[in-house]
């Protein structure tokens, strides 16, 4: 009979991401991982089988979580589509004062390090790959709904603002002031309705 996994899996998976999404991959040591989740070595070769192993199954768990849930959140279900872009990308960076600087977000700190550390690559897809689709569901329903004109191409803005999102997300990293980051925000979302206006415009002008 084998011996009885007395460790919880998300437990350590959460510990894990706290300290990649702090350190990164390359500056979160095997001796820190054990000291954050808990685990000897030996446990943690035979759950995970290696560094590689812990940080693919911890960002795969942070896309599912973390990722997932927010893009569901302020993208696919917020009955303002707008509204739910904008929050998307404010509830990044309104996360409060605290006693040590924002870790960001383990997808982008994974995405800036994936250079060195190819096994990620896959996971980093995944992530942005979701966020984009939210994007993109996000402005068809604008697009349906009227707050944005029927000619905006939904694959190219979603892209912009997947581009937009993963830049604010460094600069959130590097501790840019919030109030910064919200200009940033409501500038590209003000590009946007903007192009809106112009279309109206342009349709006014045709009737005349």
């Amino acid at each position: 009979m084998g011996r009885k996994q007395v460790w919880d899996q998300g437990e350590v998976l959460a510990s894990a991401m706290r300290l990649f999404r702090r350190r990164g991959y390359l500056g979160a040591s095997l001796r820190d991982l054990e000291e954050a989740t808990g685990m000897h070595p030996g446990s943690l070769y035979r759950a995970f089988r290696s560094k590689e192993g812990l940080f693919s199954a911890a960002l795969d768990d942070y896309n599912e979580r973390v990722v997932e849930g927010r893009v569901h959140a302020h993208l696919r279900d917020a009955q303002d589509p707008v509204a739910g872009i904008r929050s998307f990308f404010t509830s990044a960076f309104d996360t409060g004062v605290g006693p040590e600087p924002d870790p960001g977000c383990l997808l982008t700190n994974t995405a800036v390090e994936s250079f060195s550390v190819p096994h990620v690559a896959p996971g980093v897809r995944r992530g942005l790959e979701t966020i984009e689709s939210g994007f993109a569901d996000a402005l068809t329903r604008a697009r349906t709904q009227r707050l944005l004109p029927e000619e905006l191409d939904v694959e190219e803005s979603a892209a912009q603002l997947l581009a937009l999102y993963q830049g604010l997300l460094v600069l959130v990293r590097s501790g840019t002031d919030a109030a910064k980051l919200h200009t940033i925000t409501d500038g590209a979302l003000a590009l946007i309705c903007a192009r809106k206006a112009t279309a109206k415009q342009a349709n006014e002008e045709e009737q005349r």
